[in-house]
């Protein structure tokens, strides 16, 4: 059975942009010069279908306006990993016009579809509830990060695995890991805690993020970083953790997704 494996190919500069896919953030990032990367979408398709692609343009971190330099464009590059990586064909992509530096542009949006034929389907967030409709949704989502950051703080390993178990489960499904592979995801992230790696602060002026059509929640820095970062003061290396929360049916507590 074919394994296809969907990649965007994107170029970006001067520019904050956020990537969704079906309405889930699948990469962000603050580009201060020019970058350019492909980056995996499965996991935002969770069965075979019209598949929901979004674009948004935003200006540099701590910027009120998108930069006349700013420029983004991608396309979509399908992949066989059955057996090895084979470049199936190349969907449709996109490239913004040039910045008309006369009109200040606070954002810029682009809104396509694509079709994907994969041989799974994912339980994830689907029977969680409208998040929108929860009053306290900030200090929630921010007490749900800390919990986890309180996990890592206290090497508590097993629980850490529990509460990344779903997590993991539909990253396996979706980019077609074996189990060992699986399990060597999060092992591997202990081993980084145990490697000098300490939890940061999160920072107060973190915002929660709303996707999924408003089931899904995510804390971020400012400048588009998860608000759960690790650092090791020795190699001032910093280690994120991608978390996205939602609250299934007739539960009162965020889950990791």
């Amino acid at each position: 059975m074919a394994q296809p494996y969907y990649q965007v190919d994107f170029s970006a500069s001067a520019c904050l942009f956020e990537l969704r896919v079906n309405d889930i953030l699948v990469f962000t990032l603050n580009v201060e010069g020019q970058t350019s990367t492909l980056i995996p979408i499965n996991l935002a398709i969770l069965q075979s279908g019209k598949q929901q692609i979004n674009i948004r343009v935003l200006p540099l971190a701590g910027e009120h306006t998108v930069s006349p330099k700013a420029e983004f464009k991608y396309d979509i590059k399908v992949f066989d990993v059955t057996n090895d990586f084979q470049f199936k064909e190349q969907l449709p992509g996109y490239q913004f016009p040039p910045v008309d530096a006369s009109i200040p542009h606070p954002v810029l949006v682009y809104d396509a579809s694509f079709n994907a034929e994969v041989p799974y389907t994912i339980q994830a967030y689907q029977n969680g509830i409208d998040l929108k409709s929860i009053d306290d949704l900030n200090a929630k989502v921010k007490a749900a990060y800390q919990r986890v950051a309180d996990i890592i703080d206290r090497k508590d390993y097993e629980q850490f695995k529990k509460v990344m178990a779903n997590r993991e489960k539909v990253i396996a499904t979706a980019m077609y890991l074996s189990p060992k592979e699986s399990a060597d995801r999060v092992n591997d992230l202990i081993i980084d805690f145990e490697s000098g790696f300490k939890v940061e602060p999160i920072t107060p002026n973190a915002v929660v993020h709303v996707y999924a059509l408003g089931k899904v929640a995510a804390l971020k820095k400012l400048n588009g970083e998860s608000a759960l970062a690790l650092l090791n003061k020795t190699t001032q290396e910093e280690l994120m953790i991608e978390l996205s929360f939602y609250m299934p049916q007739g539960k009162a507590e965020l889950e990791i997704m």
